[in-house]
């Protein structure tokens, strides 16, 4: 009977997957530009162990999604060579002097891979992470999970200074900014498209600016602007939740 139990347990600890996994690969943000097909997800790694080398399969949906680079996080801090198959999907690293990336008990970014869709037509595409083997510097295999497929969310488009989302950037969008500011007024739903000069902050200025723009021949809002809908060119920690739809 003390045989059968020993072997149950070498079985249960080699099957892939399991929640006790030493280490635990997931998807983090993504990104995706429905203008441009291109977008980014960050590989997010969970783990009780130091490793010495890493690959894992992306997939997508749909499949014509090709891998355009892997950078940053973990991978580039320890120094490691990183390699990716455009086509494929399949992304790589390892140290060629047995660097350890040292355990990391609390979701750590590993890298950042970044991808082009030309056919995704402005859907986000559908990412799963498959086939992951990590190694230690032994070169014997780590058991790793990972975590579910999801989808990328496509980055909003909308107009600078339309603050109260109404698809137009005019004198009412100042009276709510300044509602908000200092009487108690509701929250704007996309909070990017208030901050006029683009300073990465909400207040004041942000009305005065705009004001100076309607009435006395200011700069214009920061772009993409109050004519057409687009991006936010700056990386901020602003965001716009529900942007108005495009005049």
């Amino acid at each position: 009977m003390k045989s059968w139990l020993i072997l149950i347990a070498i079985f249960a600890t080699s099957l892939p997957g399991s929640a006790q996994d030493p280490i635990f690969l997931e998807l983090g943000t993504i990104e995706f530009d429905e203008v441009t097909g291109e977008g980014s997800v960050e590989m997010m790694m969970t783990s009780t162990v130091p490793i010495a080398g890493f690959q894992f399969d992306l997939t997508f949906d749909p499949t014509s999604v090709q891998l355009t680079n892997a950078v940053g996080g973990l991978a580039d801090t320890y120094g490691y060579t990183v390699g990716w198959g455009p086509t494929t999907g399949t992304v790589l690293g390892y140290s060629l002097t047995l660097v350890e990336i040292p355990a990391t008990l609390v979701p750590a970014q590993l890298l950042t891979v970044t991808f082009a869709c030309s056919s995704c037509s402005g859907t986000a595409p559908e990412i799963c992470i498959e086939g992951p083997v990590f190694a230690d510097v032994n070169a014997n295999g780590i058991p790793t999970s990972v975590g579910p497929c999801d989808t990328a969310s496509a980055l909003p488009l909308f107009l600078r200074g339309d603050c109260n989302t109404d698809s137009n950037a005019n004198l009412a969008d100042a009276i709510f900014l300044l509602a908000n500011l200092f009487s108690g007024g509701p929250d704007s739903d996309c909070v990017d498209g208030c901050d006029c000069n683009d300073d990465n902050s909400l207040n004041i200025a942000d009305a005065v600016y705009f004001l100076s723009y309607l009435f006395n021949g200011g700069a214009p809002p920061a772009p993409p602007g109050i004519i057409e809908c687009g991006l936010d060119p700056t990386d901020d920690s602003l965001d716009c939740l529900l942007p108005a739809a495009c005049p």
